[in-house]
């Protein structure tokens, strides 16, 4: 057996290639899970082949590898186990209390979970938790036998570190003081800062001050939360739940006056009130112009602009957490451009419908920001609204969401304990999960997807919403409202391509043509995290980084929380729960590092025979 190093940079690999499954058993209800999960659990002392599944999975997030990766197979995983083991030296493994059942998902799949709790104290001493999954086969007398499916293992607190997950409230006299502005009494050198003070921003600053890191946010608004409010459409909400969007630390960010949707301004409330209550230090009016490394300091020299004044800043770490900077929006160039009369809009521009009331509008797209224009169209009745289908669409009632996350998601569950049953699984896992959660909501309302789909509508009601995410970042509908402008025929909707555009509209593929007073395209965008590294590393350096998103051979996400190919700069974004269950690793790394004591990654991949 020998080792080889992972390729970099990564190539991507669809999430929907990897081989795992979930296990088909058949499992009673009165089984003694307990004793179950107690046994499985004991043989992590001494992880062979024999007590692993043939399908069996390993997910590791920084507690053995230092970082994220999946492991897949029994004689892959053991190898594994057993060599970080002699490093790492895990011990003392335990049940929660509490924590078994069994697990059900779909007709078939079934297996005993439970969650544990064990230790290292080899080179990085430290707190961690698991995930077992276990599933029952017989051996060759026909003996039944509980071997393990599932094993999650996740770094929560190493040794001498604060708990990353715990953030104290600040002082009353602290809390009302001005936010956003510049500090001159903070130092200069700093142990990181952070580009961007949204969701990803402001959820990597939380971690890194639990950690009593030294660190600042700067942001190119005036005021905490603007991207929520002036970058967007007014009637943007999330299409998730407010409890899966929570923001670390308690008292929680939103509370019980909050909706379950969160509106832009509602984000914008909470975004200010975490950066108040917890006192998380944020410059706005601030543009990042450069960061250049100096080798003799082994810091980042920063040159900024806060309110058109020059500056700077020197830091150990940045973390990027920069959104839709560096992207653009995507715009198919239909022919005969100039023959247009009407206004053409992409979804980045839109705000609302009022300067065309009475008009009529042309939707390109049918995702969540193509049905959120819809409903902004109708709700400033447009004569005639079309929605321009390019490709079938994931559909997603409100009740598939709330079914599948509010067990998980909610205010009597802790947070940190909802991430993990969460994020904590690998994400080949999550996906088939999701699935079979997907086609058992869809089954119990067939009728909303009939009437939607009468209407010319390509919905995909047993969709692979996790493979959307990690190949695409969406392509998927959430329905808050507009299927039923759909299914009543107040939108209709076309399939048929554009080629060109008219004098009054589009000329499509089919021969037909459609009148529109305004276009609007929702139909994505170009570029990511690493297109906005070029412009303030420059092209060296970048070239050198992951790119942002998608999957790598594991299952993992390439460059997100974890090695970028600089191990000083570091992404963080995507969804409200992503960026919040993340980024607690990555300011456990950046901890580690401003220590002298970094954690080391595991890289290589072994040629398991």
């Amino acid at each position: 057996m020998t080792s080889k190093a992972r390729e970099f940079p990564t190539p991507a690999v669809s999430l929907t290639a990897h081989p795992a499954t979930l296990p088909e058993a058949e499992i009673s209800d009165g089984i003694d899970h307990v004793a179950v999960a107690e046994s499985a659990i004991a043989q992590l002392a001494r992880l062979d082949t024999d007590c692993l599944a043939s399908n069996a999975i390993w997910r590791d997030t920084l507690a053995l590898t230092g970082t994220l990766r999946t492991f897949f197979r029994p004689a892959l995983i053991s190898t594994v186990w057993t060599k970080l083991s002699q490093r790492h030296r895990p011990n003392n493994f335990e049940l929660i209390a509490g924590s078994s059942r069994v697990a059900r998902f779909g007709p078939k799949a079934a297996w005993v979970e439970a969650r544990f709790s064990f230790e290292l104290d080899g080179e990085r001493a430290g707190r961690c938790s698991g995930i077992l999954g276990v599933v029952p086969s017989l051996d060759v007398e026909g003996r039944t036998r509980w071997q393990i499916w599932l094993l999650c293992t996740i770094l929560e607190q190493p040794l001498g570190f604060p708990d990353v997950d715990r953030l104290e409230p600040v002082p009353c006299s602290l809390a009302d003081a001005p936010q956003g502005h510049s500090d001159q009494r903070e130092p200069r050198d700093l142990d990181c800062v952070v580009v961007g003070a949204a969701m990803g921003g402001l959820c990597m600053a939380a971690r890194l001050k639990a950690l009593g890191l030294s660190y600042v946010v700067v942001d190119k608004h005036d005021d905490v939360g603007d991207t929520w409010v002036k970058d967007r459409y007014d009637s943007v909400k999330l299409h998730t739940s407010k409890a899966y969007s929570q923001m670390p630390g308690y008292p929680q960010t939103f509370g019980p006056d909050d909706p379950y949707h969160l509106t832009g301004k509602d984000l914008r409330s909470g975004f200010q009130r975490l950066v108040k209550t917890f006192g998380i230090k944020v410059t706005t009016s601030t543009m990042l112009s450069s960061a250049e490394w100096n080798e003799e300091s082994s810091l980042w020299v920063l040159s900024l602009q806060t309110r058109g004044k020059p500056c700077q800043l020197r830091a150990k770490h940045i973390v990027l957490a920069v959104g839709n900077n560096g992207i653009t929006p995507n715009v198919p160039p239909y022919a005969n451009r100039s023959a247009y009369q009407g206004d053409i809009v992409h979804g980045a521009s839109w705000k609302n419908g009022e300067q065309w009331t009475g008009k009529s509008g042309v939707v390109i797209g049918a995702a969540n920001t193509a049905h959120d224009v819809i409903l902004d169209m109708a709700q400033a009745q447009f004569s005639s609204i079309t929605m321009i289908q390019r490709s079938p669409t994931l559909l997603l009632p409100t009740s598939t969401f709330s079914g599948l996350v509010d067990p998980v998601f909610n205010e009597q569950t802790p947070l940190e304990l909802s991430d993990r049953m969460l994020h904590g699984y690998p994400l080949a896992v999550q996906r088939l999960m999701a699935m079979a959660g997907i086609r058992a909501m869809a089954d119990i309302k067939p009728e909303y997807f009939d009437r939607i789909e009468a209407q010319g509508y390509r919905g995909e009601r047993y969709g692979d919403l996790w493979g959307l995410i990690y190949d695409n970042e969406g392509r998927h509908f959430f329905d808050l409202g507009a299927g039923e402008l759909i299914a009543t025929g107040q939108v209709k909707v076309k399939s048929a391509l554009p080629t060109s555009y008219t004098e009054t509209g589009l000329l499509l593929s089919d021969g037909t043509k459609i009148d529109a007073d305004v276009i609007v395209f929702a139909t994505g965008y170009a570029g990511n995290m690493k297109t906005a590294a070029k412009s303030i590393f420059g092209m060296e350096i970048a070239n050198t980084l992951q790119e942002f998103w998608q999957c790598d051979e594991e299952g993992e996400i390439r460059g997100a929380w974890k090695d970028t190919g600089n191990p000083r700069i570091w992404y963080t974004g995507h969804g409200f729960a992503h960026a919040r269950y993340y980024a607690r690793f990555v300011a456990m790394h950046i901890k580690a590092d401003v220590d002298g004591n970094p954690i080391e990654m595991y890289t290589e991949t072994p040629l398991v025979q």
